[in-house]
């Protein structure tokens, strides 16, 4: 492999071997701007822990949900006739509850 590098390294012209120093120059001047890349790293994660904070403090500082309005009672109702007929019949009850209803 090396004598493959240093027979196509003979073949090359002037020209490209500067044009390739050059460009490994370039990779290396970019290697020195990894600062930037870590300032923009450490804003994206400064962004996210505040907008998870900020998330957190709405969701604990939200009124808790009202609770549903009770249903009607029979009481709170219109008593019609049918309602008064059980209330005031207490044979039924007893009738409901006896063992000749099970009979039956």
């Amino acid at each position: 492999m090396r004598q493959l590098q240093q027979q196509a390294d003979s073949h090359l012209s002037a020209a490209t071997l500067a044009r390739l120093r050059q460009g490994r120059q370039q990779v290396g001047s970019r290697t020195s701007g990894a600062p930037s890349r870590r300032a923009g790293w450490l804003l994206a994660t400064a962004c996210s822990a505040v907008l998870a904070v900020a998330l957190g403090l709405q969701f604990s500082n939200s009124s808790p949900p009202t609770p549903p309005a009770p249903a009607p009672t029979i009481a709170d109702q219109s008593e019609d006739d049918t309602t008064l007929l059980f209330d005031e019949s207490p044979e039924l009850y007893l009738w409901l509850g006896s063992d000749t209803l099970a009979m039956e």
